[in-house]
This record gives structure tokens, C-alpha cells and sequence, in this order.
């Protein structure tokens, strides 16, 4: 039936190579793991995160944040923390209102601080800065903060007395003094000495241990709290009456970095510390039942990164542990559970600094055409995939030993080992190396950078594997199987009960029998039991979810106040889409204005847009058909709103690039901003507005149209995202297919073992996608949109280890053996159990991907502290999960019973058609 390889002599140079110069190996792989732990850059500090930075520079959502920067380069803000202070359906109370108070305050005074050490960074030291420069910008920010933090603790002060719990507040806490010294200061550099003096006395009165002098804001600790640019309250005259009603309260945290910077993890632990502060102050006199909840992009951006961080401390630790686990219970031997995880552990390290390095050296463009990015979940594909692909290519190499110790001296029973079976773990591992490697064909940055990471990692793995593992069992000798030293003569698939023997026996010998006579009904029953989950499966590949917040489980902060948030408010407040129009060439400024006024006017006839914040009305609270006269009461309001702070150079670019040419709207959809019916809504707008620059007759003919905020982003990732899942799946197809060809030579049989795979796959997502659906309950929005492509990539790559162990052990016995039938047999028989126990190994290391979801709450029952409490990030749950049943599948289904069946089908097939007579005799002794 098969070939005897062609390079089998290349196989034997190298692992004559490998034993005979072991010393040398050991020595280069233990000096490489300490060099490149010693010197490599922190993975964490080069690791990116984030979805919408990574799209093609060709999206729309990008221009626009490209236009946005360069018109408006001033301090923008590109996340945010909303605090939503309230109850369910009662309405707060004064004392409510005092807690409000008492947080405002201090959120004030931290915008002061970090207003102040912004000016010092811009330059400004003492004196009136230079006019309309950033420093004096900041200057004038901290100027408005800090007054606004004194006139609230004054009030929450008049609230305290009147209501007579002055004594219910630890003293410490009843004024903000450092304020009061704060303004001192910034007044005294400012030249205003008089006015300064005031206010230090009353600091001093307030708090005498500030006599001493506590230092400025840039001299204290800050890092926390460096991204915000903004503060937007109840509190403020002209922009609060959208942020408060009878049962909530909103503060809006406004962050100049993007909503998935790491930064946002220490920023949201202060804001949450701040709030259990505040919550600890008043717990002696608030009614229960008052939430004070962070929501918005940054908080649901830090939560996120933090579930991921903790996702993968738990993944690694419990990987191990598994690891150790089924090691110890597979062999029972101390060196042979030490050897594989010393190799994997050297094959992590050294990868890791291998691929920290080299994404250094891209970054920093002494290597540019390498274009390597790291990421924070990076981290776990590399640690369970280098844990469970290197502990299967551990086990195959201890496996195939057993059979060789037997035959002669140690020496040339590794020799004979890892020339045996290096063929076939190059090959199994190319497949998955080569289909994770096709990731690099995406246009979305973080498919293009994970997939050849984890491939290189995976290499890396490879050869340590094929070098130093065999170098450590020669070392060790025979004594890798002490205690016991019969096992130096038994097949390590006794795990499942099958032993070495020159017919098959046992569980596996049965199975290789049973299939052998009945190819057609294994392979009909076989297919047919997958055809319903696989069905379900493509039913459901493309209903998955782009909602950032629905990472998180229910009980993330997080969610619980954007469910709140939900409750008093339109969420579409907080997340705007911003349309720009650019005209080609500039005009006068009152005919843009104009344009702009009539153009929003007209914005309002759209299905779904339910306000619009322009120059001319900056909250969007006068919409055409709301009457607003000279003499209205709201006119006053109207017009100071132009001149605010919030709204200077907000809505026209002073830059002389873009002046009267550049128009900003803001628009406020209906409905929840990562819906899939709120971006069909923001497809229509853009298309709308993309018409009128085609009507000769528009004022905006040929103007260029941007849109930016969450939903446009999501609409470019959705289709940037599809795209490249139908480009990748194709390519991976075709490249594991060219591999399996290139190690097998039978074109018949590598076709059918990617179809097996491929049936597997979608019987795996429409198995997951149920399991969830019943998991999750009315919570169930759709599988992670990244689970799709992952569960592809890697179950077509890895998922073709177990066959081309399986079919290449019958290759050899059929070149050793003779015989077709009887090559099957056995290669079923002696790789079952081995096969089996990889299998394990795999799935566990995929697993334990899904540790967040329930460890904590484990060692919590346990008793084990230190469990953190971070909510699961669904997403890696969910892919873990997934992973670890496609590859159980795999394992007992696939090469059990789908591989085999068709291999004996076909080959009696084949035997019929060359000799009708010869093939009688087979049947006979069958």
C-alpha cells in the first residue's frame, strides 16, 4: 500500500547527530534558556492589546481617527469611565446625594492634579502661561477643577451639618483641605499671592499637618490617574441636565487613551478604590440599595484586560498541574514526568524571548520588515499549545523508546527512536505550524501577528523536543523508568490496557479487529453521528457576537453599571458616531456653518438618530421640531453652550490644513452602540450623507465623508474580520493539505483527512455554540466573533497530529510487515492507547483555558485565599472549551473509528481491483 519514505537516511544522520553529540545539545538549550530569560524584554511591557487599532489603515473608522487626530490635536478624548451613582427604581435621597457629593469632590481634585502635572510636563513653572498653548490650557483646567472641588465640599460640608451627621463621618474626611492648599499653591505660582494666603489658612485650619508642606500634584503619585483629560458631572451648569434624573447620577471620566490601553487596568483599580473608600464612609448612614458602578469604554476596557490577565495566570498554573497530573499517572516514573516538563519549560522560555526579541526589534525598526506585535491573550495560545503539542511529542518519543530498550544498547535504542519517529513529528508538527502561519495572510492586525507568534513558539518547541529530550534520555539511561523496571518492556498504552505483543490484543487490538471487518458500517455510522451537530454548526458559524461588553460575565462591575446606565439613560449618549465631512476647498466660515446647521436639521428625518450635537446646538437637545424663540427660557443655555470649554475647536478645526473645510457632527443613535441593528442603522447614515457628495447641486458635492466612534469601528472589524476568516480557511486548507502530501504521498488519503477535520470543526462549533446557548441563557448574544477562525486554524492544524501518527505507524509496518491488513491492525493496536493519552493531554492543556470561569470559585470553597474575583472573559472560556472538545473528538472519534475504516475500505478496494483472486484469501482468514 505505501512507500517506504525517502528520508529515512536524513532521519538516521540526524539522530546520530543528536545522541552521539548529547553532551553539546544540553549544554547549548540550558545556556539559550538562561541567556534569553537573563536579557529578552518584558512580554508584558511590548504586549498591545485592543481590537480597532489593528484594523487596515484602509478602513473607514481608522481615517476618520487619523482625521480626528490631525485636525483636532489638542487633548481628545478616547475613552471613557462612566460612574452611574443610583438606585434600581427608587429614587435617591439626600443622603444618596451626599455620597454623590463626597466622590464628585475627590474626582475633581484628582482632575486638577492631573491638569497641574500635565501644565509642568508642557513646560509651564511659575507665572501666567503663554496664551492659548497647551500648558496654559491645562493651567486653566486645573484652575476650574479645583474650584469646583472646593465649592462641592462646601456643599457636601452645608449638606452634612443640615441634616445633623457631621458625627457619622470620620473627621479626617468631612473637608477636602488639600484643595484648599492645592489652590494656594497654584495661585501663588499664578503671581496671586493675596488670593493664595486665604486659601492656605483655611487649608491649614481645615488640616494643621499640612503646615509641613505635602508637595504639588506632579510630586505625588499620579500614574493611575495620567490619562484623564475631563470631567463631565450632574454638577455642571450646562452640561448636566443629561446626566441626572430623580434615581441616577452620571460622572464621566473622559481618558485620552484608547478604551483597550493596558493602562486602564491601574486606572480602573483606583477608581474602584476611590468608590469602596466613598462606600466604607457612608456605610453607617446610607440606606441600602445605592450602587456606584464604572461602566463606559475604559472601565469595560480594563475589566476586559484584567479577566485576560487572570485568565492566563490561571491558564498556565493549571496547565502544569494537569500536565504533572496525567504525566505521573501515565508512567509512575519521577524522571520520565520530570523530562518532558523540564523540556517544555526551556522550550517556553527560550520562545518567548526568541519572540520577545524579535517583536523588539520591529518595533523599534532595527528589523521593520519583520512586523511582529505581541498581545496580552498571545500569551495562552503559546503556553497550552507549546504544554500540550510538546508533552504529545514527549510521550510519542518515551513510547517509541519502550519498543527500541528492548531490541539492544540504550545508546543505539535512542538512536533508533528518534530516527523512527522524528519524520513524523516534523510532519505533524509542519501541519500545525504552516496552518498557524497562514494567519500572516490577514488584513486584521491581530490574526496577522498571532498566528506566526504561536508558530514560532511552536518551532521553537519542536526542535527542543527533537534535540534536547532525547539528549536527557540518553543521559538519564535506563534509570528514566525507575522506580519499575519492567516497564522498560511495556508499551506506555497500558493506560488504556493495551501491552506489546506480536498479534493485537487487548481494548485496542479488539477495536483494530472490529474495524477492519466492518469498514463500511464503522465509516457510515461514524460520519452519520456527526452530521447533526455538524449541521447545527454551519447553521451558526456566522452568528457570533462583536460586543465588547459581552466578554464579561453578568456579574462584571462593568456590565452590572452599564445595565444600570441602561436602566436611567440611552446608552447611545455615552457613544456617540462621529461623521466628518471634509469639503475639497475651503469656504467662508458662516456658509460652513450654515451647511452644517441645515445638514444636521436634516439628519433627524434618518431612521434611528435620535439627537445631534453641533456647533450650533452642542448637546442636541433643540431638534427642528422643538420651537426655540429668542425669549425662551432654554436660549440662555443655548448660546453659552457655544462658548464652553467642552465645545471650543470641538466641531471646527482651527489647523490651517482643515479650516473652514472640516465639519464634525456628532450623532446619537437609538438603540445599544454594538447591536448588529444599531451599525445597519449607522450604515444607512454613512450611505445617506455619501449620496449628497454625489448631487452636483449639494453643498457637500465631493466632499469626503469619515465616520468614527464604537459602531463604525465594529462595522469595519465585522467586515474586515469575515473577510479574512474566508481567505485563511481557504489557505490553511490547502497548505496542511500540501504538508500531509509531501510526509504521506497519498493524495486519496490526505484529502479525506482534511474532510475529517473539517467535519469535525463544525460538528465541534455547532456542539459549542449549544452548550453556551444552554449556559448562558437569555444572556446568550452568539459565540466570541474570534472563536470561528481560532477553532479552525488550530483544530485543521492540530487536528491532523493524530493521523499522521496513526497513518505513518502503518506506513512502517507495512514496509517492516507486509500486508495491508495485518500493518493496520497493528498500527492501530500499538498506538491506540499512546494516541489516547496525547489526546488527554491536549484537551486538558485547552481546558484549563476555561479555568477563570470556575477555579476561583473552587479555591474559594477550598478555602484557598488569594483567589482573584475578576469576572471570566467569555471569550477565551468559550474558545478553550471548544479547542478542548474538537481535540477529545479528534482523538476518540476521528482516528478511532473515521481514519482506520476508511483506510481498510479503501484498501480492500484497492486489493479487489488488482487481484479478485488474491483478495479471497484475505477474506477467508478475516
Amino acid at each position: 500500500m505505501f512507500e517506504a519514505p525517502q528520508t529515512a537516511r536524513i532521519a538516521d544522520r540526524f539522530a546520530h547527530l543528536v545522541i552521539g553529540r548529547w553532551k553539546w545539545v544540553i549544554a547549548f538549550w540550558i545556556l539559550a534558556a538562561v541567556v534569553g530569560r537573563s536579557t529578552s524584554p518584558d512580554w508584558n511591557t511590548l504586549a498591545d492589546d485592543g481590537d480597532f487599532e489593528f484594523l487596515p489603515k484602509t478602513m473607514n473608522s481608522i481615517g476618520a481617527e487619523s482625521l480626528l487626530d490631525a485636525a483636532f490635536p489638542q487633548e481628545r478624548a478616547r475613552s471613557q469611565i462612566v460612574l452611574v451613582i443610583g438606585r434600581g427604581t427608587i429614587a435617591m435621597d439626600r443622603v444618596d446625594e451626599i455620597v454623590a457629593l463626597d466622590l464628585l469632590r475627590i474626582l475633581c481634585h484628582r482632575l486638577a492634579e492631573v491638569a497641574w502635572a500635565k501644565a509642568e510636563a508642557e513646560g509651564w513653572t511659575a507665572g501666567t502661561p503663554v496664551p492659548e498653548s497647551r500648558s496654559a490650557r491645562w493651567v486653566l483646567r486645573a484652575s476650574e477643577a479645583l474650584d469646583e472641588s472646593i465649592r462641592l465640599d462646601q456643599q457636601y460640608f452645608d449638606t452634612l451639618s443640615e441634616l445633623k451627621l457631621v458625627t457619622s463621618i470620620p473627621e479626617r474626611s468631612l473637608r477636602l483641605s488639600v484643595a484648599y492648599w492645592d489652590r494656594a499653591e497654584l495661585l501663588t505660582r499664578r503671581g496671586e499671592s493675596q488670593l493664595a494666603q486665604t486659601d492656605r489658612q483655611a487649608a491649614i485650619l481645615l488640616d494643621p499637618s499640612l503646615a509641613s508642606g505635602i508637595g504639588t500634584p506632579s510630586e505625588r503619585d499620579l500614574v493611575a490617574w495620567s490619562s484623564m483629560v475631563e470631567l463631565i458631572s450632574w454638577k455642571d451648569t450646562l452640561l448636566g441636565s443629561r446626566l441626572a434624573n430623580p434615581a441616577a447620577r452620571l460622572a464621566v471620566l473622559q481618558s485620552d487613551a484608547e478604551l483597550a490601553a493596558t493602562h486602564n487596568i491601574l486606572w480602573l483599580e483606583a477608581v474602584n478604590q476611590l468608590i469602596l473608600d466613598v462606600e466604607r464612609r457612608h456605610a453607617a448612614i446610607v440606606r441600602p440599595g445605592l450602587e456606584i458602578l464604572p461602566t463606559g469604554s475604559a472601565a469595560i476596557g480594563g475589566e476586559t484586560l484584567t479577566a485576560a490577565r487572570d485568565a492566563i495566570r490561571y491558564t498556565e498554573w493549571l496547565t502544569v498541574v494537569m500536565i504533572l497530573a496525567i504525566l505521573g499517572f501515565v508512567y509512575r516514573a519521577p524522571l520520565l514526568v520530570a523530562i518532558p516538563l523540564v523540556s517544555i519549560g526551556v522550550a517556553v522560555i527560550v520562545s518567548s524571548a526568541l519572540v520577545a526579541w524579535l517583536t523588539h526589534l520591529s518595533r523599534d525598526q532595527s528589523l521593520p520588515w519583520l512586523d511582529l506585535r505581541i498581545f496580552t491573550t498571545s500569551r495562552i495560545f503559546v503556553v497550552v499549545i507549546l504544554f500540550g503539542a510538546g508533552t504529545d511529542y514527549c510521550l510519542f518519543l518515551i513510547s517509541r523508546l519502550r519498543e527500541e530498550a528492548a531490541l539492544g544498547n540504550w545508546h543505539d535504542a535512542c538512536r533508533r527512536t528518534l530516527s523512527g519517529v522524528s519524520g513524523a513529528l516534523i510532519g505533524s508538527a509542519m501541519t500545525t505550524i504552516v496552518g498557524l502561519g497562514m494567519l500572516r495572510i490577514a488584513e486584521f492586525g491581530k490574526f496577522r501577528h498571532t498566528g506566526p507568534i504561536v508558530a514560532i513558539c511552536l518551532g521553537v518547541g519542536m526542535l527542543v523536543c527533537l534535540t534536547f529530550t532525547p539528549a536527557l534520555l540518553r543521559f538519564f539511561g535506563p534509570r528514566v523508568f525507575w522506580p519499575s523496571s519492567t516497564q522498560l518492556h511495556r508499551d506506555p498504552s497500558f493506560l488504556i490496557g493495551q501491552r506489546e505483543g506480536t498479534e493485537p490484543t487487548g481494548l485496542w487490538g479488539l477495536i483494530a479487529l472490529w474495524l477492519t471487518r466492518y469498514p463500511a458500517l464503522a465509516l457510515t455510522l461514524g460520519v452519520g453521528l456527526l452530521l447533526i451537530p455538524m449541521a447545527y454548526g454551519v447553521a451558526n458559524e456566522g452568528r457570533v457576537t462583536y460586543d465588547l461588553s459581552s466578554q464579561l460575565d453578568p456579574s462584571a462591575k462593568s456590565r452590572r453599571g452599564l445595565a444600570l446606565l441602561e436602566r436611567h439613560f440611552d446608552i447611545g449618549e455615552i457613544n456617540p458616531t462621529t461623521l466628518l465631512l471634509l469639503r475639497p476647498k475651503p469656504d467662508a466660515r458662516e456658509t460652513l456653518r450654515q451647511d452644517a446647521r441645515t445638514l444636521s436639521d436634516s439628519l433627524y428625518s434618518l431612521d434611528g438618530v435620535a439627537a445631534v450635537r453641533s456647533a450650533e446646538d452642542p448637546l442636541g437637545d433643540f431638534p427642528p421640531s422643538r420651537n426655540m424663540g429668542l425669549l425662551s427660557k432654554d436660549a440662555w443655555k443655548r448660546r453659552a453652550l457655544k462658548t464652553h470649554r467642552m465645545t471650543r475647536d470641538y466641531f471646527f478645526s482651527e489647523i490651517p490644513q482643515y479650516a473652514d473645510r472640516l465639519v464634525r457632527l456628532d450623532v446619537v443613535m437609538s438603540g445599544d452602540p454594538f447591536d448588529i441593528r444599531t451599525a445597519q442603522k449607522v450604515e444607512a447614515l454613512g450611505s445617506w450623507v455619501r449620496q449628497l457628495t454625489r448631487e452636483a447641486d449639494s453643498p457637500w458635492y465631493q466632499a469626503q465623508v469619515l465616520l468614527a466612534g464604537t459602531t463604525p469601528s465594529i462595522i469595519d472589524l465585522r467586515a474586515v474580520t469575515l473577510s479574512d476568516n474566508r481567505r485563511i480557511k481557504v489557505a490553511v486548507v490547502l497548505a496542511v493539505l500540501a504538508i500531509l502530501i509531501l510526509v504521506l504521498r497519498r493524495v486519496w488519503l490526505c484529502i479525506y483527512l482534511i474532510a475529517t477535520v473539517l467535519l469535525s470543526y463544525y460538528a465541534t462549533l455547532g456542539l459549542t455554540a449549544c452548550f453556551f446557548k444552554l449556559a448562558y441563557g437569555a444572556d446568550y448574544v452568539g459565540l466570541d466573533w474570534k472563536l470561528p477562525l481560532f477553532l479552525f486554524v488550530i483544530l485543521v492544524a492540530v487536528g491532523q497530529d493524530y493521523n499522521v501518527y496513526l497513518v505513518t505507524r502503518i506506513i512502517e509496518e507495512q514496509r517492516e510487515h507486509g500486508g495491508w491488513l495485518s500493518a493496520l491492525r497493528r498500527a492501530v493496536a500499538r498506538t491506540g492507547g499512546i494516541i489516547t493519552a496525547c489526546g488527554l493531554v491536549m484537551a486538558a492543556t485547552f481546558f484549563s483555558m476555561t479555568a477563570s470561569a470556575w477555579l476561583p470559585g473552587v479555591l474559594e470553597a477550598i478555602g484557598v485565599g488569594g483567589a482573584s474575583q475578576t469576572a471570566a472573559l467569555r471569550g477565551i472560556v468559550e474558545l478553550g472549551f471548544a479547542l478542548g472538545l474538537g481535540v477529545l473528538i479528534d482523538t476518540f472519534y476521528v482516528r478511532t473509528i473515521l481514519v482506520p475504516s476508511f483506510v481498510a475500505l479503501v484498501d480492500r478496494h484497492t486489493s479487489r481491483r488488482r487481484s479478485p483472486a488474491d483478495s479471497r484469501a484475505p477474506r477467508e482468514r478475516r
